[in-house]
């Protein structure tokens, strides 16, 4: 099957009748090539535009960017740039130029639009074997999927299975013109080095080396989508709620399946996946460790928690603007960053707050004294606020969250939790119910 007839497949699988189709266009030869046989399929019924991203890595980013302008001009494109900086090179100048490229690319997504990427089969080759250097497992041995959810629409990779020789013989038979980016010759970049000097050799040695292992890649993507349906099943059999997992049901689950849950459980709030040692961390300190101890491991902006039996991914954003406000209740209180607001409404519940006398100020007050103590409605005494939490299941990590409402010097409320006794509404009083929100 030629190039042509192999991109025109995979395509025509994915378009219908006017949905928007986006190239990402750098200039190179592949994305040249792709323009190039994207401009010869009949799509005359679809938004057909190609999007270049300016990095300025480059002192030759402009005359890019111009070439690619000029090109579209010639295929009567839409064309459209976007000038990205990057911030944080932590995880290297690739990795973030990436990021800043597919952000960049995102802007142009509508409802049911298809993203074409250049990537093809030595640049699979190449995924796979960076996977292995770091030691990935299955779900990064499985490389780049031909479609993958992106957005409002679906990135496509119609050149995945094509090698980078059969590219470079349409550009020579179609006497293409592209640009070269100097950088790709260095070989101080990991994927640069693989191209030029270790995949040659390995392709000499055992032809067609590059596709062997493009088509491993696409058998750890099955085996990827079958360990996906088995965690699936398994998080709606443990979960909880959206934060909380049952450790009790997770504990009756062999080692590698524990992995998978919590490894599907953990990509839902979009976090660095943990290392093999961190995930057996997790399972050492959440699982193993005795019930009274109160471990946390730290996940980037959240850390995971465990209480009686229950595991709990925390958010580690939250924070109070004040450790004490005074409140007219008659407008909502804002408690600080992630932190939401206290809202008091007018409520006919016998069991409610009473409204405040005039001389009674309001406070909300947040970790007061565990000997502090008060008379929920219900229980046959009084007690202390440290016993109430516990009394309450209040994880001890949460209970410097909990907002305590006060009458002048005295603790009326728990927000949430309990109201005293001695400050419920009786007949006549008007009464008040606290919420939380957010």
């Amino acid at each position: 099957m030629s190039i042509q007839h192999r991109v025109a497949d995979v395509i025509t699988q994915h378009v219908s009748t006017g949905n928007k189709i986006i190239l990402a266009l750098s200039g190179g030869i592949d994305s040249v090539v792709l323009l190039d046989i994207l401009s010869r399929l009949s799509l005359s019924n679809n938004n057909v535009v190609a999007v270049h991203v300016h990095h300025g890595l480059s002192a030759k980013a402009d005359a890019w960017l111009a070439f690619c302008k000029q090109l579209c001009q010639q295929y009567q494109i839409q064309f459209f740039s976007e000038h990205v900086h990057l911030k944080s090179l932590d995880k290297g100048i690739e990795a973030a130029a990436r990021q800043a490229r597919y952000q960049a690319l995102a802007k142009h997504m509508e409802r049911d639009a298809l993203l074409l990427t250049a990537q093809h089969q030595d640049d699979q080759c190449e995924t796979l074997l960076l996977a292995l250097k770091r030691g990935s497992g299955v779900r990064g041995l499985a490389a780049m999927p031909t479609t993958l959810p992106f957005k409002q629409g679906i990135l496509l990779r119609p050149l995945l299975r094509v090698p980078r020789e059969a590219i470079e013989k349409y550009a020579a038979s179609k006497q293409l013109r592209w640009v070269e980016d100097d950088s790709n010759s260095e070989t101080k970049f990991d994927r640069n080095f693989l191209r030029l000097d270790v995949l040659p050799e390995l392709n000499k040695r055992w032809p067609g080396f590059s596709a062997n292992v493009a088509r491993s890649a696409e058998l750890c993507q099955q085996a990827n989508y079958l360990l996906d349906e088995i965690a699936e099943q398994d998080l709606n059999a443990i979960q909880l709620t959206h934060d909380k997992l049952c450790l009790t049901l997770m504990a009756g689950m062999s080692p590698p399946r524990i992995n998978n849950v919590l490894r599907m459980w953990l990509r839902q709030f979009d976090l660095a996946m943990p290392s093999q040692q961190v995930m057996e961390q997790i399972v050492v300190q959440m699982l193993q460790a005795k019930d009274d101890s109160d471990p946390v491991i730290a996940l980037g902006a959240f850390s995971l928690r465990r209480y009686k039996r229950v595991l709990y991914i925390v958010s580690e954003e939250r924070k109070l603007i004040h450790n004490t406000f005074s409140w007219a209740l008659s407008h909502p209180l804002s408690l600080g960053e992630g932190m939401g607001e206290l809202v008091a409404t007018d409520t006919k519940d016998e069991l409610a707050l009473r409204k405040p006398r005039v001389e009674e100020q309001v406070t909300i007050r947040f970790a007061i004294p565990g000997a502090t103590t008060s008379w929920p409605i219900g229980r046959d005494k009084r007690r202390t606020v440290k016993k109430l939490m516990q009394e309450y299941h209040v994880p001890t990590w949460q209970r410097r969250l909990v907002p305590f409402v006060f009458y002048g010097e005295k603790l009326v409320a728990a927000v949430g939790l309990w109201v005293d006794k001695d400050y419920t509404a009786c007949a006549k009083q008007q009464a008040i119910k606290v919420e939380h929100i957010g």
